[in-house]
């Protein structure tokens, strides 16, 4: 086989060539830290390094929302904490004004601190969290308890046996303050027979008594009540005037991803942890008829509502259970992901990492290899036909 001097040349050139981009490379490697520089040096370890990195980018991004979900649901039961504890203070105010040891100025008092309870219970249900409201469902923007306009309540009624009486509240409310009217049969009788004397401090001081008119009877600043029936001497019945505490979120579920298959909801809906619905665990409506009953200066009421809170507090214990499990599973979920993320990191390095003490050895190799390289060519390259001539 003839060679020719250039194509001596040409394999001299491409073989130099390939020990400078190996030296290159190899600069480049130990320079960045890491072993492959394009998918081209190693399609298959490159193709693995890179759905580990995406597998840890995705375990980075649930531990973002492991985090939100544990502030969410750390700063709820917090928030529900403290209304639970409102809500075993009222308990045993209630226990106390239900025996018959209390009179009515101190029930007045006692509504005065459920009042404040009722206000209290209304501000940590408008708990935020970085600007969001927590219990508002998907309405996170706008405060989920607002105050309704003033309402006037049906009556509670304590008739005598025997008594027929009836009352229907109405009236539009002209006040400024809640309140609850108390009326008293003086004597018995019905349309035009009987009398009746009210009160708006529980009975402490009373109206001139009057005849029970065919008509509405005005109670006092708008509010009136319809009385019919024929009632007994020491009939009594309580109307109370507040504005309720209203409900304004949405009922739907906040769920935030914290794996590739599992979903938490780390919010509560308000309606249904503390009220403003109405129903049977509305918690404003059970303090405000607590509040009226202590107007009234009622402690059969007074009881009612306490066996209504007792009611509460175990759903409301339910709730913190619920919550208590959520953030356990956080926790759970954090340590888990803690060691998916470490073995992650360590595959990303066993296969992308730069070996430095190998590729410093290789790199002098290399470099011994291409002064070796340069120095034959330098030799070769210098003959000609007039070195044997």
């Amino acid at each position: 086989m003839r060679v020719t001097m250039s194509t001596m040349y040409n394999n001299i050139q491409n073989n130099l060539q390939r020990l400078a981009e190996d030296l290159q490379r190899i600069n480049a490697s130990i320079s960045s830290g890491k072993k492959y520089q394009s998918i081209s040096d190693n399609p298959v370890d490159v193709g693995a390094i890179l759905g580990l990195t995406q597998d840890e980018s995705q375990m980075v991004q649930y531990d973002r929302n492991l985090n939100t979900a544990k502030s969410w649901l750390s700063t709820t039961l917090s928030a529900l904490q403290n209304i639970t504890d409102m809500v075993q203070t009222s308990m045993a105010l209630a226990n106390q004004m239900a025996t018959g040891t209390y009179n009515a100025s101190q029930r007045q008092a006692a509504a005065q601190q459920i009042q404040g309870y009722i206000e209290e219970v209304m501000q940590v249900g408008n708990t935020e969290l970085e600007g969001q409201h927590i219990l508002a469902g998907f309405a996170t923007d706008s405060s989920p308890f607002v105050e309704g306009d003033w309402q006037v309540q049906s009556p509670v009624m304590h008739l005598q046996s025997g008594s027929t009486g009836t009352a229907v509240s109405g009236g539009t409310y002209t006040g400024d303050a809640s309140r609850t009217y108390l009326v008293e049969l003086v004597s018995g009788g019905g349309t035009g027979v009987g009398t009746y004397q009210v009160s708006v401090d529980g009975g402490q001081t009373w109206t001139t008594p009057a005849v029970i008119p065919a008509g509405p009877v005005a109670l006092g600043d708008g509010v009136e009540v319809t009385m019919g029936g024929t009632w007994a001497a020491g009939d009594r019945f309580s109307i109370s005037v507040y504005r309720p505490i209203e409900y304004q979120g949405d009922t739907h579920d906040f769920e935030i991803a914290i794996g590739s298959q599992s979903r938490l909801v780390v919010n509560e809906i308000g309606s249904a942890a503390i009220g403003g619905d109405l129903g049977s665990n509305d918690l404003f409506q059970i303090l405000a008829q607590l509040k009226g009953s202590l107007e009234a200066n009622d402690p059969d009421e007074v009881g009612a509502s306490l066996e209504r809170l007792r009611s509460y507090e175990s759903h409301i214990t339910s709730i913190l259970a619920r919550l208590g499990a959520s953030l356990d599973r956080v926790a759970m979920k954090e340590i888990v992901s803690g060691y998916i993320k470490d073995e992650l990191t360590q595959q990303i390095s066993d296969r992308g990492d730069t070996d430095l003490v190998a590729a410093a050895n290789l790199l002098s190799a290399k470099e011994t290899a291409y002064q070796a390289a340069l120095l034959s060519s330098s030799k070769v390259m210098e003959m000609s036909l007039m070195d044997y001539l």
